[in-house]
């Protein structure tokens, strides 16, 4: 059953701030594009909520959103918040090689392709993904959100072989010498991250694609389940550098080095929050404390990094 029969993806605060880190660098990385005529492609279930954010901030209003699911497709249909949203039906990698064998008033121009998956990754996504890296026209950006979390692959003994297995010399071995390593979530959760943007950019070195794979995101999150969004532009010649030279820029926040990990938060706890904020000092659990309540210390640290970017979800009706 889709994870969207029972998880309200709308209220989840470190997605939330993921959502806005990516479409932050998207909307950096498509300015040196003039000409904004994009396809946005996602799994949108009935929440829609990066497809608001593709047309709101980025302006985009060709979209497409594949739902596989009976019911869900349905619900899509009924509740796609714009016109220009076609639902298709089918599974992605069923549906993305017709769309682009097929639609010739799309193919001449570049795609926003996520597919927010919320399984872990196995072969048929990984070769979907290739597909991609191979048929997308130039300039376009390719993401994935998939799970990230180690018990959900193999069993500790068969998990390093497991992941070798999946993406080859792109996974970082050298990384879990210890048994230990193996129940480290957040050095899990970014070898993942990492795992994925080398078996990307190794396709598009195999295929020998003009312009490559140049990677530009890689951010994990973790709203109970550690998950890992990654990807990158396939750009084309002459927008290369461009590329290159912003990803690479010191305000760049799309390649992390830490994973989100804030705590749901009340709206009193989070104001007290940012009473303290900014401050050139990292705050300490024992100023949390003198405000009258309590975080662990890494939580307090990713809030302090994303306090401009933590949501507030109010109740409208009860």
């Amino acid at each position: 059953m889709s994870s969207s029969q029972y998880i309200d993806f709308s209220v989840r605060q470190n997605k939330a701030i993921e959502r806005v880190l990516l479409f932050d660098g998207l909307r950096r990385l498509m300015h040196y594009h003039k000409e904004n005529n994009y396809v946005y492609v996602g799994l949108g279930s009935v929440w829609f909520i990066d497809f608001d954010m593709a047309h709101r901030e980025l302006g985009i209003e060709t979209m497409i959103s594949i739902e596989s699911d009976e019911v869900l497709f349905r619900r899509a249909q009924f509740n796609k918040p714009y016109r220009t949203i076609e639902v298709m039906h089918g599974k992605s990698h069923d549906v993305l090689p017709e769309l682009i064998k097929s639609r010739d008033d799309i193919l001449s121009r570049p795609w926003v392709v996520w597919l927010d998956y919320d399984e872990v990754l196995n072969e048929t996504k990984l070769d979907e993904l290739s597909a991609l890296v191979s048929s997308l026209p130039g300039n376009s950006f390719l993401l994935t959100t998939f799970c990230a979390a180690g018990h959900r692959y193999a069993r500790p003994s068969e998990r390093i072989d497991r992941f070798q297995e999946l993406f080859g010399d792109a996974f970082p071995v050298e990384r879990f010498k210890a048994a230990k390593d193996l129940k480290d979530e957040p050095k899990m959760m970014a070898a993942l991250g990492d795992a994925v943007i080398g078996y990307l950019k190794a396709k598009s070195v195999e295929i020998a694609r003009p312009g490559g794979f140049i990677p530009a995101f890689n951010l994990q999150y973790q709203d109970g389940t550690p998950m890992a969004t990654t990807g990158g532009v396939l750009p084309d010649v002459d927008f290369v550098d461009a590329v290159r030279d912003e990803v690479n820029k010191a305000d760049w926040l799309c390649l992390a080095k830490r994973p989100i990990i804030t705590p749901p938060l009340t709206a009193k706890e989070v104001a007290s929050l940012r009473s303290l904020l900014p401050n050139p000092s990292l705050l300490s659990r024992n100023d949390v404390r003198e405000l009258g309540f309590d975080l662990m210390e890494d939580q307090i640290a990713s809030f302090v990094e994303h306090y401009l970017r933590y949501p507030s979800f109010v109740q409208a009706v009860r």
